[in-house]
């Protein structure tokens, strides 16, 4: 007579399947009957009574006749009734017959509306963090572009203002002497063997030694290289070309011995490690016009190669019988 369970998940429904109009019960009962009987139905689906009806509503919708005609077709029961299928209603109430038959429960209902709220609020959850994750991607292009047009003044303000031969001075200047030129022989760093292990872990300035006056401007600030500065160095290929940890202990030791000042110590560590970089490709491409290694493997420099050098090629010529 009745459909059985289904519908929507959000709104109930008071089922009729399309044989209810030429049931015995429907046609015995009459239209009149029929009507009311479909209004105690939607009723009940509407405030979820699981066929469970207040007398007052009954009476109300209906005539005490109609509601006498459902009752005695069997499609409504009183309290009392003798339905082994049905429960009893309250004293004053009523039962639609079979109502959970062809009808969800309440707690049927409940549970259908609660998993339809929580699979919306997944998708909303979804679709947020959709949106949120796009906006993150846009802010970090929109910052990654202007990076890079702030990155290209920035490097030339830190390309050296000299050549490579010489610090701006007519003779070899302490700059060029420390950084190990191949033309003077470079004086031993000082003996401060726990820099380069601080630098490498990462560690604070304030634990190296003071210098004659108190800490050094770079140890006040408290200068380390980061993992990001690392990366750079990797990223960029200067860690290809030079020890980053040993240019970094010549870095922390030059400006300790001099004392200056920087405004900011990362972007000084940043030319620092350019210029080793530059000037370690560069004695790698020159040809090596005053050098001259012997078969040991020593290698000599200055007079000392020319000298080699004459008495190489005096070799030579004897060897092949040249008078001179």
């Amino acid at each position: 007579m009745q459909q059985r369970k289904g519908g929507s998940d959000l709104m109930p429904w008071f089922a009729l399947d399309d044989g209810f109009d030429t049931h015995p019960k429907v046609r015995k009962a009459g239209n009149a009957a029929i009507g009311l009987f479909c209004r105690l139905g939607v009723h009940a689906a509407k405030h979820l009574t699981e066929g469970q009806l207040d007398g007052s509503i009954v009476r109300d919708y209906g005539t005490p006749a109609t509601v006498r005609k459902l009752i005695t077709v069997g499609l409504l029961h009183s309290h009392g009734h003798t339905c082994g299928r049905c429960e009893q209603p309250t004293e004053d109430g009523y039962i639609i017959h079979d109502y959970l038959d062809y009808n969800r429960s309440r707690a049927q209902i409940e549970s259908a509306r609660e998993h339809a709220r929580k699979r919306q609020q997944k998708g909303r959850s979804r679709q947020r963090s959709e949106r949120n994750s796009r906006d993150s991607d846009a802010i970090l292009d929109s910052n990654s572009r202007e990076n890079e047009s702030s990155f290209a003044p920035n490097s030339r303000e830190n390309e050296p203002l000299f050549g490579d031969e010489t610090a701006g001075h007519g003779s070899t200047s302490r700059r060029d002497t420390h950084e190990g030129e191949a033309v003077v022989p470079s004086p031993p760093l000082p003996a401060q063997p726990q820099v380069v292990d601080a630098v490498r872990e990462g560690a604070g300035s304030s634990s190296r030694p003071p210098g004659p006056d108190g800490p050094a401007p770079i140890d006040d600030a408290g200068f380390t290289v980061t993992d990001g500065m690392r990366r750079w160095a990797h990223r960029d290929g200067y860690a290809a070309l030079i020890d980053i940890d040993h240019s970094t202990a010549q870095f922390v030791s030059h400006y300790r011995s001099t004392g200056a000042h920087r405004k900011s110590w990362p972007d000084a560590w940043q030319k620092w490690i350019r210029d080793d970089a530059k000037r370690a490709a560069d004695r790698g491409q020159r040809p090596p016009s005053n050098v001259i290694a012997l078969p040991t493997g020593q290698t000599l420099t200055g007079t000392d190669a020319k000298v080699a050098g004459w008495m190489a090629i005096a070799q030579q010529l004897r060897q092949e019988g040249d008078p001179a």
